[in-house]
């Protein structure tokens, strides 16, 4: 199954249906599983604290990935705000573009019917590959190589990616970036366009984070 996902500007128009009996469990875990998909998997270019168009969920969700390869990176920090208005710190790393192997994305969710998990992972030979891509971080861990590196820059001024921050603030960028083992979590991932060959998506009960 390839899945691609592209960023275009539409109105939403709500449309009128007919009711119809519906299952409440398998309603409700049909609408979990939308729910963790939009907050994993979101299909919009965006910049920093950040004129987005949806809050972020309560909890971050895991990416993992064996190889990530970047053209034009930039970070700074901001704050995001969830669904009650809570603010929440993040390192925000804007990439222009990038190969992505190996990768596994997770978002574990408690709820009254039980702790599900929803996994997406990407083909074995084909890398995923994604352009504007914004990724607002709690924490990434992996061995890092960056190429033509500025740090210490004013994140107004940055122009490695197309993702800015506010004028005063500590930013960073490269020309390229390099990680391997790559794991991280994150309140969002964003992206103009999300390519994945021969991707899986499963939903399990219990929590199964990526490995």
């Amino acid at each position: 199954m390839r899945v691609t996902l592209r960023h275009r500007r539409s109105a939403y128009r709500p449309q009128r249906s007919r009711p119809r009996r519906i299952d409440r469990r398998r309603f409700a875990l049909a609408s979990l599983v939308a729910t963790l998909l939009a907050a994993g998997t979101v299909a919009t270019t965006t910049a920093a604290e950040l004129p987005v168009s949806f809050a972020v969920a309560g909890t971050p969700f895991t990416v993992t990935a064996q190889r990530l390869e970047a053209t034009g990176a930039t970070q700074f920090a901001s704050f995001r705000r969830d669904g009650a208005g809570t603010r929440h710190a993040a390192a925000v790393v804007g990439i222009r573009s990038a190969r992505i192997s190996g990768l596994c994305q997770s978002a574990v969710a408690r709820t009254p019917l039980g702790t599900v998990t929803l996994v997406i992972r990407s083909g074995s030979d084909e890398p995923v590959r994604a352009e504007d891509m914004v990724l607002d971080l709690t924490r990434l861990t992996g061995n890092m190589t960056f190429g033509s590196v500025e740090m210490g820059r004013d994140a107004a001024t940055l122009d490695s990616s197309g993702v800015t921050g506010q004028a005063g603030t500590y930013g960073q960028q490269a020309r390229t970036l390099t990680i391997d083992n790559l794991r991280l979590n994150a309140w969002s991932l964003t992206a103009g366009t999300f390519s994945l060959a021969d991707a899986g998506m499963s939903v399990r009960r219990g929590a199964h984070p990526c490995d």
